[in-house]
């Protein structure tokens, strides 16, 4: 059963039991009330014909009869009856069957001894209250009693509860009809929302959206959500989408690189095994090319194992450690090359990160400077606020203008004049490292010309040297 169906049974049962409970203490509330209402009407209808019975007399009474008098048998009106002290009647107001109404003599002996009495009492097809008092004049005394058909508390019982009820119809019919309506109304996000879900599934469309409620509810709050969901769904997708892209580049890009020195080994190979009385020096330069493009290989390898680990989220152990001596130490033995690289600090810059990685990734940039640029290469270690600044820079040609981001994609080689016998995967595994340890890498062109690289990492305050 729908949820629509199910709140609307819900409330109509709600509205039922609570409507029942109303009229059923309602009824009883007013049957003792109206009961109470007629005892009180004829105990003072009984004490006003008492008053007049003895201001009278009972000889006032005798032989005469009221104009109309009322059948009991048919009217619903209160009725007066004065009877002697021996129960015989007097004087009455009705007529049951053509005589004055009998009394039970129980009722009669307690009113006169105690003054009053009242009860219920059969009076042919029909039921009475009455109510009795003691009349005294003289030395005679008897009893006067007022009474009236229980069918009238009963008509205006059945009256009440014809009314109770009737509303109770009408009161749960509009409850349905509301009920209906507004359980609708509030539900309709969630419609659209059922169905946006399985146009979704269907499209794979993840750019819909619910049209934003104007209400803060539940309904609005998960309109929201699912909102939010969508363009949390929407970002992974791209997400996806651009990862997908960059290694569909990055395998052809691969496979175009391996293919090369492959492609070299094979044709030198085959070279000395098909031609075993090839001059000397020919043998000599197919071997030192076999193992060129071995050695390029096994970097190209590498560097694609490093990507590849850092791709899977594979993070080394890290420790906290001084960038200082690990760049000095780069420059010192850097400088052997045959090129000065000089180093400057301004002190110690502790962070926290793998050691080995970090060497890595200065050794990568100033084999960049080295390979690429000209003249000296400057190493410079700053701290300012909470960061670590590591610069380098040369004075070759610079950075061809624009490339900025892209020298740090994989397999990159597009300035010719920087280009080397490199594989073009370097700076892409410096940003991979820089990034891993929460740093940013970026590239300048030096206004004097030549290439600047900067690294950024974060520096742990309130650490002292690592021992």
């Amino acid at each position: 059963m729908r949820i629509r169906r199910r709140l609307v049974l819900y409330a109509a049962g709600v509205a039922t039991a609570g409507m029942a409970l109303f009229a059923i203490l309602l009824t009883s509330l007013l049957g003792r009330g109206v009961l109470d209402e007629q005892d009180q009407l004829l105990g003072r209808l009984a004490a006003d014909t008492v008053a007049e019975v003895e201001r009278l007399g009972p000889e006032a009474l005798a032989g005469a009869r009221p104009l109309p008098e009322l059948d009991l048998a048919t009217t619903s009106e209160p009725f007066v009856a004065v009877y002697d002290e021996g129960g015989v009647g007097m004087y009455s107001t009705g007529r049951l069957g053509g005589a004055i109404p009998r009394v039970p003599a129980a009722v009669s002996v307690e009113a006169l001894e105690t003054g009053t009495s009242a009860a219920t009492i059969p009076a042919g097809a029909a039921e009475f209250r009455v109510q009795a008092r003691r009349w005294t004049s003289g030395e005679q005394r008897g009893v006067v009693v007022a009474g009236r058909t229980t069918a009238f508390v009963e008509q205006q019982q059945n009256g009440v509860r014809f009314f109770l009820w009737f509303s109770a119809v009408v009161t749960i019919i509009a409850v349905v009809i509301v009920s209906w309506l507004v359980i609708g109304r509030a539900l309709r996000p969630l419609r659209t929302l059922a169905a946006t879900a399985d146009e979704i599934g269907r499209t794979g469309d993840v750019t819909r959206r619910l049209p934003v409620a104007g209400t803060r509810d539940e309904v609005g709050t998960l309109t929201t959500s699912f909102n939010g969901m969508l363009e949390r769904l929407a970002a992974t997708q791209e997400q996806l989408e651009d990862s997908l892209a960059a290694q569909r580049r990055f395998v052809a890009d691969a496979s175009h690189e391996l293919r090369t020195p492959l492609t070299t080994i094979r044709t030198n190979a085959e070279f000395l095994r098909d031609r075993p009385q090839a001059a000397a020096a020919d043998r000599s330069a197919a071997i030192d090319d076999v193992a060129a493009e071995s050695e390029r290989l096994s970097r190209l390898v590498d560097g694609l194992l490093t990507l590849a680990r850092a791709d899977a989220g594979n993070r080394p152990t890290t420790e906290i450690l001084d960038l200082r001596p690990i760049l000095e130490d780069v420059a010192t033995r850097a400088g052997r090359r045959g090129r000065p690289v000089t180093f400057e600090s301004d002190g110690a810059a502790i962070v926290r990160g793998d050691r080995d990685s970090l060497t890595r990734l200065a050794w990568i940039l100033v084999d960049n400077a080295l390979k690429h640029g000209a003249g000296d290469v400057e190493l410079r270690l700053a701290s300012t606020g909470d960061r670590a600044t590591l610069t380098v820079d040369d004075r070759g040609s610079g950075i061809p203008e624009g490339a900025e981001e892209r020298v740090f994609e994989r397999f990159y080689r597009g300035d010719r004049a920087r280009g080397g016998d490199g594989v073009g995967l370097g700076l892409a595994i410096a940003r991979t490292i820089a990034e891993g340890h929460g740093g940013t890498i970026r590239a300048e062109r030096r206004p004097e010309g030549g290439a600047r690289m900067m690294v950024e990492l974060p520096l742990l305050r309130g650490a002292g040297p690592p021992a």
